[in-house]
């Protein structure tokens, strides 16, 4: 029977709530370390009733049934340009068609989008939805961000590549190493600016405020030295609040910064400092670690895809600006 697109409206909301976390506990079976709660309707639903209630929306039905819904909400400047998010609980497809059901629900919503001139669409969606995320690069979509996340058990130690240097010395940084911190974050953030990452960083951060960061018991950064310099740090953190929403859960520690200078590179020190946080993650009574990242990155994402499952893909499509004149 074929595909019917309608305006979302709150009679849909349950069975709506109800295919997103039906999507999640397949994704949940490939990856266990995954939160359990996101696997109930009833966490997402008032989500849903919230976004719904002040942003447009589609239903796809089929035979009665709701089979697809799309919804997402306004960000007055994303990377410069007004934009729309559908988050990866905003949007669901039934698993046997989901290419098509995209397809056809972006069609009719994307027209509202570009009126209310919104130039970027950002989708997330689960990773294990490959016919998804197929239709989402066919209608121009590309991958701008990922979010992976590992168990902390003690069954998932890392084997470093090689062996860090003799001279490397890791320890957890303190209030008075924010100059230290502060140094790194700002080569982390000229490496990110450069080619063929190109992500917009604004200046530098002022030292007090990573010395507050430093401060909060919450958070870690591991710091790798070589004689009396810092050459390589890696920071987590609670669950990180700008990551996809799946992963947020208080068993959940994020990483949130890592960087290694150049001179410093390919010697395993990347690989020991993920050990620490890991570590320290299961000291701390976390189940699980999280990361996003930018595919853009080369060396971020070689080293983040190889000790990570991808649980998130965040894919985005510019329109020209001249549509909404």
């Amino acid at each position: 029977m074929r595909l019917e697109i309608v305006p979302l409206e709150e009679k849909h909301l349950q069975d709506a709530a109800g295919l997103a976390s039906a999507r999640y506990r397949a994704l949940r079976e490939q990856v266990p370390p995954m939160p359990a709660r996101y696997a109930e309707p009833d966490i997402i639903l008032p989500w849903l009733q919230d976004l719904a209630s002040h942003a447009p929306g589609v239903a796809a039905i089929r035979n009665g049934r709701l089979t697809g819904f799309l919804v997402g909400m306004v960000i007055p400047q994303f990377r410069g340009k007004r934009g729309i998010y559908s988050p990866e609980w905003a949007n669901a497809a039934s698993s046997g068609d989901s290419q098509c059901i995209y397809e056809e629900m972006y069609a009719r919503l994307s027209a509202r989008w570009v009126a209310d001139g919104c130039v970027a669409h950002v989708i997330s969606i689960l990773a294990h939805d490959r016919s998804g995320i197929e239709g989402w690069t066919g209608l121009g979509f590309g991958l701008a961000a990922a979010d992976g996340i590992r168990a902390v058990d003690s069954e998932h130690t890392l084997e470093p590549g090689s062996n860090p240097s003799s001279e490397i010395e890791i320890r957890r940084a303190g209030p008075d190493d924010a100059e230290q911190m502060r140094e790194l974050i700002a080569a982390l953030h000229r490496y990110l600016m450069a080619a063929p990452t190109f992500l917009f960083r604004s200046e530098t951060e002022k030292v007090d405020r990573h010395a507050a960061w430093l401060a909060d018991p919450a958070n870690a950064l591991w710091l790798a030295y070589q004689g009396t310099s810092a050459v390589a740090c890696m920071g987590q953190g609670p669950a990180n609040p700008d990551a996809c929403d799946i992963i947020s859960d208080d068993k959940t520690t994020s990483i949130t910064s890592a960087f290694t200078q150049p001179s410093a590179r390919d010697g395993g020190i990347a690989t020991a400092l993920l050990n620490r946080v890991l570590d320290w993650s299961r000291k701390e009574g976390f189940e699980r670690c999280a990361v996003d990242w930018e595919p853009m990155n080369i060396l971020g994402n070689r080293f983040w895809t190889r000790h990570f499952q991808t649980v998130c893909c965040a894919l985005i499509r510019h329109i020209d600006e001249r549509m909404c004149e």
